[in-house]
């Protein structure tokens, strides 16, 4: 069964979009601290073999900081600026036995927690590559249209456009459960969240943006990650294409 489980992992490049869009995933696991640096080392030979060397996007290495009761530890999160980019290193990743490799380490140093597929509907910030802080915020969203809307008020106003870091709406395409949407906001440290979330919250623009999100969505709870390695040669501004 454990064998199993990996094949989700899989998913960290192959699973599959419907769109253009900038895609993608949050594959979440379990590690021991001790396994921890053995799975960081594995995904660097992976990365630096014939296909890793190929690989067209983004992909980050996070440890959870506060998730509440999930059981993942780390998440392997592989971004790509299209379905036809992922589809093309697909191709080249099968046929490298690097590939191979990896997953074997993931099944005995790992055990599989989730795997969900997105969607990148928007981004709004600073892109930049220092942020290595991310709260990701789980949304059930009922009129999507409109909550995208309360998104672009709020980062529109004189407050939002304050902001000091990075912000992506995403739609879950596959695997997310009860969650439709998810808010990922990336940030420097935690010190700099702290220091925007006491602007933000006392603000009459949030206020707002509350009032009228609660009429179109439910809000599912947050994780709280940091960032541990990066790899690939795509920019996250590249990606969204700005």
């Amino acid at each position: 069964m454990r064998r199993l489980g990996i094949i989700a992992i899989g998913s960290l490049f192959l699973a599959q979009s419907a769109a253009a869009n900038p895609t993608w995933s949050l594959i979440s696991f379990t590690a021991t601290p001790q396994d921890a640096p053995k799975i960081l080392k594995a995904a660097d030979k992976l990365m630096q073999s014939e296909a890793g060397q190929q690989f067209p996007g983004k992909l980050l290495l996070l440890a959870s900081l506060a998730d509440g009761n999930d059981p993942a530890t780390h998440s392997f999160v592989p971004i790509y600026a299209s379905t036809a980019d992922r589809e093309q290193f697909v191709a080249k990743l099968q046929a490298d036995r690097a590939w191979d490799k990896f997953t074997k380490v993931m099944a005995r140093r790992s055990t599989p927690a989730s795997t969900t597929l997105y969607r990148t509907v928007k981004s709004w910030g600073e892109l930049s590559e220092s942020d290595t802080v991310w709260m990701t915020h789980a949304f059930q969203v009922s009129d999507p249209a409109k909550f995208l809307s309360a998104v672009e008020t709020f980062m529109g106003s004189s407050v939002g456009r304050e902001f000091p870091g990075q912000v992506y709406l995403s739609g879950v395409v596959a695997g997310g459960g009860p969650v439709s949407h998810v808010i990922s906001v990336g940030y420097a440290s935690e010190t700099e969240m702290d220091a925007w979330l006491d602007v933000r919250n006392g603000s009459p623009a949030w206020a707002r943006y509350l009032r009228v999100s609660q009429k179109v969505s439910t809000y599912l709870g947050g994780n709280l990650a940091r960032q541990i390695k990066s790899w690939g040669p795509a920019t996250l501004s590249g990606i969204m294409g700005r």
